[in-house]
């Protein structure tokens, strides 16, 4: 984990520490129809996993949403929302 990420990302009152992409995966497995880098981003605010501004939060997510699209793990949908991809069959 990077050192700025350690900080706003630090797993508060939770067991073991999971990787940031696997949080951002986490949160859209749980939106079958998608979310934003800002809905992402306060989804982690509230439960305590990202600490700090909004902002801040959410260009990180962002920066990672990117990040994760270039590895074909997440795609963006026609109206700018990401989702996972579902594994071929």
């Amino acid at each position: 984990m990077h050192e700025p990420d350690r900080k706003m990302f630090a797993p508060i009152f939770r067991g073991p520490a999971r990787s940031l992409e696997s949080e951002v995966c986490a949160v859209l497995r749980d939106r079958e129809a998608g979310a934003t880098a800002a809905t992402v981003a306060d989804c982690l605010l509230r439960s305590g996993l990202a600490v700090g501004l909004k902002a801040s939060v959410t260009k990180r997510v962002a920066e990672l949403i990117e990040d994760l699209e270039r590895a074909s793990q997440i795609e963006r949908i026609p109206d700018g929302r990401y989702r996972l991809v579902k594994p071929q069959r």
